[in-house]
């Protein structure tokens, strides 16, 4: 029920992200949960609609994410961790180099091979203040724009 009512006050939108940005304002709360970039060339599962979610998309996610921050609205972003797959790749580290980054956890119990099924990292991505030692969101900050 207290979640009921707290959606009683959200507006959930279907379309391009970036159509979101005329709602964005100091107190708005963007989370997104694109197409993950894939890990390899047997984990890609990025296509939802015609147009393929490719780097080129997650560019325009990034530039995305500077203007709403830019208007003072805050946002949380998932995406894989390719950086955790192949520790040369900084795809993700450097797209969003001027944020928080943090790698958390996540256990995947679907997959064809049993085998590798289980925990691996993913990406939490945010212009959140981060909590003390750096490792959690600010409970207080979410809190005030969630009710």
């Amino acid at each position: 029920m207290a979640d009921s009512d707290l959606l009683q006050r959200v507006d959930i939108l279907c379309g391009d992200f970036d159509a979101t940005k005329r709602y964005a304002r100091e107190d708005t709360l963007f989370y997104l949960d694109p197409p993950y970039k894939p890990l390899n060339s047997t984990s890609s599962f990025n296509t939802y609609v015609k147009e393929p979610f490719d780097d080129a998309e997650q560019v325009r996610l990034r530039n995305f994410c500077n203007e709403v921050s830019g208007r003072g609205s805050l946002f949380v972003l998932s995406n894989s961790d390719v950086k955790g797959y192949d520790p040369k790749d900084n795809f993700f580290d450097n797209l969003y180099a001027a944020y928080h980054i943090q790698r958390v956890f996540a256990t995947r119990m679907i997959n064809s091979n049993a085998e590798k099924r289980g925990k691996l990292t993913e990406l939490m991505i945010s212009n959140i203040e981060q909590g003390e030692g750096g490792n959690a969101y600010n409970p207080i900050v979410l809190k005030s724009l969630c009710g």
